[in-house]
């Protein structure tokens, strides 16, 4: 599992990736209760494919967020994230 905590000045948002077998879950959850809480799932042929899907989204996390950013920022970086890298997968929201 990958976990990652970026702080904004509106909230604290917690973005979470992790493999289950041939399943990778990428997890979205924001302090602040008025906000949506999305979650993207990506169900592959084997448990290789999801291993490389998990370590390349990883490297893309690792590489777009920072532990403080403005709120814009993160939420354009996540919006762009969401638009390419995830378009395919499965989204689920839940309102807070």
């Amino acid at each position: 599992m990958i976990q990652t905590t970026v702080t904004t000045p509106v909230t604290t948002y917690q973005l979470q990736l992790q493999q289950q077998h041939n399943q990778v879950s990428f997890g979205i959850t924001a302090s602040a209760t008025n906000l949506t809480a999305a979650t993207f799932q990506l169900t592959v042929n084997d448990a290789d494919i999801a291993h490389y899907f998990v370590n390349y989204l990883g490297t893309i996390l690792a590489m777009t967020f920072q532990q403080t950013m403005s709120d814009s920022n993160f939420l354009s970086q996540l919006q762009k994230i969401i638009t390419h890298e995830l378009k395919n997968w499965q989204a689920g929201y839940q309102y807070l």
